[in-house]
């Protein structure tokens, strides 16, 4: 009778190993995310950010690092990046400044001439 539910114990926990997505799947999704929020967010929207690509560089378990290939204003952009997965969620974290080359004013934000 313990024959069953450890058969179900087991066959569960493979299947659950397999929702974990790989380096180049996890990529593929934190891009994606990236893409969605800069396309959305109204501190971004509209200045036509795109982000190319996500490449696993390193990390382990739960936590990885990766490096975005982001463009924005004709010029590409490699922005290190952390990506916390826990096989349902996926977030990332751009470093410190990593995203800095974003800041600059808006055309449509200067004025010329006096006030």
């Amino acid at each position: 009778m313990m024959a069953i539910p450890r058969r179900a114990a087991i066959a569960l926990c493979l299947l659950l190993a397999a929702c974990v997505p790989g380096p180049e799947k996890t990529g593929e999704l934190t891009r994606v995310s990236m893409q969605e929020y800069f396309r959305y967010d109204p501190q971004f929207r509209g200045q036509g950010i795109e982000v190319l690509a996500v490449r696993i560089t390193g990390g382990k378990d739960k936590q990885l690092e990766g490096m975005a290939t982001i463009r924005h204003a004709g010029k590409s952009h490699e922005v290190p990046v952390i990506i916390v997965l826990d096989g349902v969620n996926l977030a990332w974290f751009a470093q410190p400044g990593g995203l800095a080359f974003l800041a600059s004013p808006r055309p449509d934000s200067t004025r010329q001439g006096p006030p």
